[in-house]
């Protein structure tokens, strides 16, 4: 039925056709299960394993390499085109069993339902298994027991529900029985007790108005599962780049074929060299030298305690420009602590504390473990740092008489030896001009969100109450009040550092909560967001798409919203063109998670539904844990846009060497298989260096990268084609150098080609280390660099001294002419660009002063000069 929490109770009952008394009788069980099915979510439907397989092989880079694979078989380069297959299969292997733990929302969101329920049928009382509820069943409920179904309160004692997992509030939740508004949010509906929440303390009875799908948790089960993950920007860069490279593959082959056959050429021939300079168009190190640093970058994370469920994701982090957060257990503790506290005249604090942990039904165990109300045990640990022995107090103090809490007249009291101990809200215990001073200091804390409590004592007289009963009204008469508690969730130390440190970065931090307006605004400001207006969730609902889309740009904090909204504010700034990250640790934060470009979830608090609809879990439930994800995950970009440079160059280089030689009526300055040696060399070894240079520090000072920017943006690209062309000038001058004033052989002349080219790239990957500054500076920081410089001699050594490989390749011995010519030319791109960007280094300092840089830095200032968006918006 629609809307039980604002209909009252007798119609909601007639309404289900349903005597309360004696339930509904089993033929209408039976009838009514076949009407709505059984009170389960359903089972997810799982992403097929061979579908997580094909989407590892579908990409346009590793299209372009099978088919460089087969095309080496087709001209008889078998070592290549297996070579080729085993950088496929480990890529693909990789990527694999990363995303075989795709996400599994909904199958998560089924453990929630509880597997028995108390209800009542034709008059009796049985407990059966939840999942054959039905609408109309009579189910009660005690503390402890978790909520099987959507259920309208018929009865209600002193009932208390946790439903921080549903609606993200973290105090626990009084319920009651009268009808609310129709548009109240589901934290606003006393009325109700849904799914997967769970009783704190009291009883009640209630009768099930939804079951399965039609849940409160269950459309939230649907919301997941039609939830859209979106494609990280790696993933959508690297298939731009695939299908460039095809095009130019296409087209470079078409037309170096007809060049040789214009010129003559044997059709063998043409056809060695054009397949052999296609593939060396297709950078057959890419897609591993990517998976590398990811998964590199997913187990430093891992280090840092967040655990990355989906690779790509890595990368993604640094593309960040929002992160909206939940509020409890992410930016606070999700602890209640007493944070402030006011003593009456007169009034020694200990005595306070006394009476504060004797009126309290709360425990504390010993290995840290909560029983009992978060407020009461707030208490109990702020009277312990105290220094008062409160387990001690008890034990020698038992009570005679007490008032229970209730929700109407929210106060306690207890009689304890000759001494009443009570305590309750202001409002209620503070009465008369004589409490001012108190009743102001409570008002204070008020304006702050502090949950407040008002602590009193007084001695009663012999036989003035009776031992086991309840004093009632005489317990508060002539209190004397000792002061006033301020107790609330604070927020995380580490999270007010965190969020100063992503406004520097240019990344907005908004606060996404289910909590109260005034709490999430006094949250917000504590840890230093921009608070000045808060939208909630009625209001939210209120505003059409255009008016939100206008001002979701100036809003930072939403309280009260539900979780259809969530996702809806998340969905208005990936419109707008964010990338948005997404935290959070409840059943509502799951659908948000699953639409983020990145969700992450909280390890230790977080529900299995929440971890499983992320892509990162945080093991330490840290906010400042994103902070370090994201400065990895900018380190990443750094990193693939320096191996990017370093080895689209190479390729560049060569395919201009070749091209620039036919056409000018020469033969090829290296033959198909030295090319194609240098592509396996060149491409992985130097590149995996440098995929794992260590970050910048000042990485979060920079604006994150544009979402719709290429992985390889215009400053980068043109540094490839300085590059490029620099490698290209030394191979063509080696080798008509050899062939003119040394006069040396055709395989002499490749060869000298050869080892000047690759002495050039090798040099050149001090190049790609910076963008400003020496290339040399920090090189010590990183030694997987120095390692990869001499297996990649020590390789290309071999490929020239062992004579059936130097034999199988076409290379030569050489002269020492040779080696002269080579050794002059190899230095000349690293000498030239070094000498640019120190002479450019010594014009900037001369005009401005500029930021100190390590040499191991990749500045995006160049790249990022269209953002213009303002600090911390």
């Amino acid at each position: 039925m629609e809307d039980p929490h604002a209909t009252g109770i007798d119609d909601v009952l007639a309404a289900l056709s349903v005597d309360p008394d004696t339930g509904l009788s089993h033929p209408e069980v039976s009838r009514r299960r076949e009407r709505h099915g059984r009170n389960e979510l359903g089972a997810q439907q799982k992403v097929p394993t061979a579908r997580i397989l094909l989407d590892q092989v579908r990409s346009t880079v590793v299209v372009l390499l099978a088919v460089a694979a087969v095309a080496g078989v087709l001209i008889g380069e078998y070592i290549e085109a297996a070579a080729i297959a085993v950088v496929l299969v480990v890529n693909t292997v990789v990527g694999f069993v990363t995303e075989l733990r795709a996400v599994r929302s909904v199958e998560g969101l089924r453990g929630l339902a509880s597997a028995v329920a108390d209800v009542e049928r034709e008059d009796s009382r049985d407990e059966v298994d939840a999942v054959e509820l039905v609408p109309g069943d009579m189910v009660s409920l005690e503390a402890g027991d978790r909520v099987p179904a959507d259920l309208r309160l018929v009865e209600a004692s002193e009932l208390t529900v946790v439903e921080s997992a549903l609606t993200g509030e973290s105090d626990p939740v009084e319920k009651s029985l009268d009808a609310v508004e129709t548009e109240a949010g589901i934290g606003d509906r006393l009325s109700m007790v849904f799914m997967g929440t769970t009783v704190q303390s009291g009883r009640a009875r209630g009768v099930v108005v939804a079951t399965g799908l039609d849940t409160e948790v269950g459309q939230i089960a649907t919301m997941v599962d039609q939830a859209e993950s979106g494609r990280a920007p790696l993933q959508e860069g690297l298939d731009r780049l695939g299908r460039t490279l095809s095009i130019v593959v296409v087209g470079l082959t078409g037309a170096l074929i007809a060049i040789g056959l214009w010129r003559g050429l044997a059709v063998e021939e043409v056809l060695e060299v054009a397949i052999a300079l296609a593939v060396a168009v297709v950078p057959e190190g890419l897609p591993a030298v990517a998976t590398l640093t990811l998964t590199v970058g997913m187990r430093r994370m891992a280090q840092r305690h967040a655990l990355v469920r989906r690779l790509p994701t890595v990368e993604t982090l640094g593309s960040t420009t929002v992160i909206a957060s939940d509020k409890t257990g992410t930016l606070t503790t999700n602890v209640m602590e007493v944070v402030d506290l006011a003593l009456a005249d007169g009034v020694e604090e200990h005595v306070l504390w006394e009476s504060a942990v004797l009126a309290n039904d709360a425990d504390l165990a010993e290995d840290g473990d909560e029983v009992g109300d978060p407020t009461e045990t707030a208490l109990l640990r702020a009277a312990e740092a105290a220094g008062v022995d409160w387990r001690g107090l008890r034990a020698g103090r038992a009570r005679r008489a007490e008032d229970p809490f209730d929700s109407e007249s929210k106060r306690m009291a207890v009689v304890v030896g000759s001494t009443v101990h009570a305590k309750g809200a202001p409002e209620v215990l503070l009465t008369g001009q004589e409490h001012s001073e108190l009743a102001g200091a409570a008002e204070e804390m008020g304006h702050r969100a502090l949950r407040t409590l008002a602590i009193g004592r007084r001695t009663v007289a012999e036989g003035e109450i009776d031992d086991g009963t309840d004093p009632g009204e005489s317990a508060y008469e002539e209190l004397e009040l000792l002061g006033v508690v301020g107790i609330q969730d604070p927020p995380r130390p580490e999270a007010v550092q965190a969020v100063d440190t992503f406004r520097e970065a240019g990344i907005r931090v908004v606060m996404v909560t289910g909590d109260q307006p005034r709490t999430a605004q006094a949250v917000a400001r504590q840890i230093g967001m921009d608070a000045a207006h808060v939208l909630t969730g009625q209001e939210l609902a209120a505003l059409d798409s255009d008016r939100f889309a206008e001002i979701a740009g100036d809003v930072d904090v939403y309280a009260r919203v539900a979780p259809e909204q969530k996702l809806r504010i998340v969905r208005a700034l990936q419109a707008a063109g964010e990338v948005v990250a997404v935290t959070g640790d409840g059943v509502n934060d799951a659908p948000a998670l699953r639409q983020a470009d990145v969700g992450v979830a909280m390890g230790r608090s977080g529900t299995d539904v929440a971890r499983e609809a992320a892509d990162i879990v945080l093991m330490d439930d840290d906010f400042a844990t994103i902070e370090a994800a994201v400065e990895e995950g900018r380190r990443i970009v750094a990193n693939i846009r320096r191996f990017g440079q370093f080895l689209f160059s190479w390729h560049l280089g060569i395919v201009l060497l070749i091209a620039t030689s036919l056409t000018a009526g020469f033969s090829a300055p290296l033959a198909g298989l030295m090319i194609l040696w240098n592509n396996l060399v060149i491409d992985v070894i130097p590149s995996f260096a440098l995929a794992l240079e260590p970050g910048r520090q000042d990485a979060m000072k920079d604006r994150p990268r544009p979402k719709g920017e290429p992985v390889l943006g215009r400053g980068t690209l043109a540094r490839i084609l300085v590059q490029g062309v620099l490698i290209a000038s030394v191979g063509l001058a080696a080798y008509f150098l050899a062939l003119g004033p040394l006069d040396l052989s055709p395989a002499q002349a490749q060869t000298t080609t050869f080892v000047a080219v690759t002495s050039a790239q090798l040099l050149a990957v001090f190049n790609a280390r910076s963008e400003h500054g020496s290339g040399f500076t920090g090189a010590t920081r990183n030694p997987y660099l120095w390692a990869a410089l001499g297996i990649t001699v020590a390789l290309e050594a071999a490929a020239l001294g062992i004579t059936p490989l130097r034999e199988v390749l076409g290379l030569a011995l050489l002269p020492a002419g040779g080696w002269w010519v080579a050794a002059a030319l190899a230095p000349l791109p690293l000498l030239l660009t070094q000498t640019v960007r120190m002479t450019r280094a010594r014009t900037r300092a001369a005009g401005q002063r500029r930021p100190s840089t390590t040499g191991s830095e990749e500045s995006w200032k160049d790249e990022h000069r269209t953002s213009s968006r303002p600090a911390g918006r």
